[in-house]
């Protein structure tokens, strides 16, 4: 029987991370790869963290169940109350060709042991577009019930403001700015009643070594944006900015608690 987790509601604060964790958690008593994130976790169990697993771009095989060490180490994020596990999925801008294939990344995650079923999903590769938005609709009413007891977690990254608002009405939280740090500002966003703050995450790359703490009052304590993340780690060249986790993660982590008040 699936018993209902409040999750990242459980904990007290409004904003909190969004962490693409596309990284592997190595398995075995103390899952070491994911070490820093589960450190931080325990150390800030009003903060709610969202966090994407990404196996292989995807779930894997359709029909397959999680790699072992996923069986392992997703029940270890999953201890906190303050925690809400997405599965990554790419939807390709929703293109026609992808559709079937999308649908069964997320039967696939569904498929999986209850102890590591994801709690919802990511949707990566988020057109927003007017004329994809009833494509995205399906995607999400497929999903939505399949994860969470019946109401699953949802969260789409266009990666930049959606062109139709009727988005924020299907989803959880969006991501509207993935970006390199440099080249970000918080004039990029759109904050207003048809686009709620509430809803919105900023996931930056090649970012400071320490946490940019203007920024983060920002857009957590003035903007009250639902999720941030900053890493260290580069897209430069092509390269993957999610395989390893800031050289600080725990400082930054506090700077977004702070930035609360907490």
């Amino acid at each position: 029987m699936y018993l209902p987790r409040v999750a990242a509601a459980a904990a007290t604060l409004s904003s909190g991370v969004l962490i693409p964790l596309y990284i592997n958690p190595i398995g075995g008593p103390d899952c070491s790869g994911w070490a820093p994130v589960l450190d931080s976790i325990a150390a800030h169990p009003s903060l709610p963290f969202w966090l994407i697993i990404n196996p292989d771009s995807g779930p894997g095989a359709h029909g397959s169940q999680a790699p072992v060490e996923y069986q392992e180490c997703i029940p270890v994020l999953r201890r906190s109350s303050n925690v809400l596990v997405l599965g990554y999925v790419p939807t390709f801008e929703g293109v026609a060709s992808k559709r079937t294939g999308v649908a069964q990344d997320v039967d696939t995650y569904a498929g999986w042991g209850e102890a590591y079923r994801p709690d919802g999903i990511f949707f990566d590769q988020v057109s927003g577009t007017s004329g994809d938005f009833a494509t995205y609709q399906g995607f999400v009413s497929h999903a939505r019930p399949l994860f969470g007891g019946g109401d699953g977690f949802i969260s789409l990254n266009p990666g930049t403001a959606v062109q139709d608002t009727a988005y924020y009405g299907i989803a959880d939280l969006l991501l509207t700015a993935e970006n390199f740090f440099n080249d970000f500002s918080t004039r990029d966003l759109s904050l207003g009643a048809s686009t709620p703050a509430s809803k919105q995450a900023v996931v930056l790359t090649d970012g400071p070594s320490s946490p940019p703490t203007s920024l983060i009052s920002q857009l957590i304590t003035t903007d009250k944006l639902k999720a941030f993340y900053v890493t260290t780690d580069s897209q430069a060249g092509g390269a993957n900015p999610y395989d390893d986790l800031p050289t600080d993660l725990e400082s930054f982590i506090a700077a977004v608690q702070a930035a609360q008040g907490a």
